[in-house]
């Protein structure tokens, strides 16, 4: 484990918990509504991306899993992504998540493809700024019913995600969620997943730093369900991309910023077996 996680070891062995926030579902629908939609990207046919039989992954989150990052100067390559029920060719901002500017996403094929050449990468994106994770996982929430959504169109279209990619928790690193919340937060994302019809890997980032410093909490419940529990995996430590040159304001990634979470994320994701 991670030695930030030593001092909350206590709490957590004394079953110590917050609460479950109540969701604030107006706020949530007005998120949902600033996500970037369908254009006039070039469609292609999902029955032949599928075809190819890719990597797909579905990658959600807050922020730092949306479009809240510098974009890049000049050109960038586009890569596949699965959006409302259709395969489309796109560059940022990606359909999908809130903001306008750059993604970790949008980089992350061509890291992939230094590692792994002889397979194509496909993504579908869900990303909302700010929300926590009781915003994914509360009763009724809009962005869960947008989550489960998402995966019953993949599997419509034979584009199941192999690989689910979590990057989130600054969002909860601010409101103090202690492990043992989040860690329970975890496991009803697991089963909202499960119920939607996916069973693929959980990879969770440590993504806790926004203007502050890393928080314990947050780091110890992701390592600790990565340890225990075969639907998780622990992914990139995006808490270590630190530097200035790396973060706007101290928070989003800055272009290189983005290039190196997303080089992260292609080691992670290519360690172990690809499901075939």
């Amino acid at each position: 484990m991670h030695r930030l996680a030593g001092a909350f070891l206590g709490i957590v062995a004394l079953g110590v918990t917050c609460g479950a926030r109540a969701i604030d579902k107006a706020a949530l629908e007005a998120k949902l509504g600033q996500i970037a939609r369908v254009g006039a990207e070039q469609r292609v046919s999902c029955a032949s991306i599928a075809a190819q039989r890719p990597l797909v992954v579905l990658a959600i989150g807050q922020s730092n899993a949306a479009n809240h990052g510098v974009l890049a100067q000049g050109a960038v390559q586009s890569i596949v992504l699965v959006a409302e029920r259709q395969c489309i060719l796109a560059v940022d901002p990606l359909p999908g998540g809130t903001g306008r500017g750059a993604s970790i996403w949008q980089r992350l094929p061509q890291y992939f493809s230094r590692l792994e050449p002889q397979r194509s990468l496909v993504l579908a994106v869900i990303g909302v700024d700010a929300t926590s994770i009781e915003d994914w996982v509360g009763e009724n929430s809009p962005l869960g019913a947008r989550l489960t959504n998402q995966v019953k169109s993949m599997r419509a279209l034979d584009l199941m995600p192999h690989l689910i990619l979590w990057q989130q928790g600054e969002a909860d690193a601010r409101l103090g969620t202690t492990a043992a919340a989040y860690g329970a937060g975890l496991v009803k994302l697991a089963k909202i997943l499960e119920q939607a019809g996916s069973n693929a890997p959980i990879v969770m980032a440590r993504s806790t730093v926004c203007r502050s410093t890393a928080y314990a909490a947050v780091r110890y419940a992701i390592e600790a369900k990565a340890a225990s529990d075969p639907r998780f995996r622990l992914g990139p430590d995006t808490d270590t991309l630190l530097e200035a040159s790396l973060r706007q304001h101290g928070c989003h990634f800055s272009a290189l910023g983005l290039e190196r979470a997303a080089e992260l994320w292609a080691n992670t994701i290519t360690q172990r077996p690809l499901r075939k």
